[in-house]
């Protein structure tokens, strides 16, 4: 059994270098889209090939990467699955957000990308958050973009948890199902507030390597 551990939009698998594990964990940085026009089921597959994700795994996601983790888990039986600041239906996403998705094919992401930098003063969490961006596939994240907003969701899993910042404004907290709420965490919080999320990770999967 293996633990695979699914980045967000526009970072990359330095979201979880802060992250110290007593045991080994799997994890990735994605690329762009299999074909044009593919699905998140079909990523999803890809990535199951790519991975090698087999039944009996379980998977962490950040935000999209949860979303992700959620179309793997209805392609390949999942032991446990780990949303941080992330959701099983697109409804939870904010309104604004949804509706702005569509743009974002048209967007110049790799020109963002060029354009972005730490500017002084920055949070440690946000200048990481801009590094990974520079570094994340363009293609991929505009693809992302376009998919978020047409994805079917998942309906149930058997050992889901969901662990989430009551000031996240991507995912606001009231549309969704929480188990583990950390107060004051945004949608950033998977890095700024390592030391409460990383225990919950170690006391749900640090039996399972």
């Amino acid at each position: 059994m293996s633990l695979h551990f699914l980045p967000g939009l526009g970072a990359t698998s330095a979201l979880y270098s802060g992250y110290s594990f007593p045991f080994p964990i799997q994890t990735l940085d994605y690329s762009g889209p299999p074909r044009p026009g593919c699905g998140f089921d079909e990523y999803a597959a890809f990535l199951i090939q790519r991975q090698g994700i087999q039944p009996g795994d379980s998977l962490v996601g950040v935000s999209l990467g949860g979303m992700l983790a959620c179309e793997i888990a209805k392609q390949v039986p999942i032991r446990k699955l780990t949303l941080i600041s992330s959701c099983t239906q697109r409804q939870h996403l904010h309104p604004l957000l949804t509706r702005l998705a569509f743009l974002g094919p048209r967007v110049p992401w790799a020109r963002l990308q060029r354009l972005a930098r730490p500017v002084p003063g920055l949070s440690p969490a946000r200048k990481l958050a801009v590094e990974m961006f520079r570094e994340a596939d363009a293609d991929f994240v505009r693809w992302a973009c376009s998919c978020a907003a047409d994805w079917s969701g998942l309906a149930e899993h058997e050992d889901l948890v969901s662990i989430h910042g009551d000031r996240d404004p991507v995912f606001p907290i009231q549309r969704q199902r929480v188990h583990h709420t950390v107060s004051g965490g945004d949608h950033l919080m998977v890095i700024s507030r390592r030391t409460e999320i990383l225990p919950l990770l170690l006391a749900r999967h640090g039996g399972e390597e």
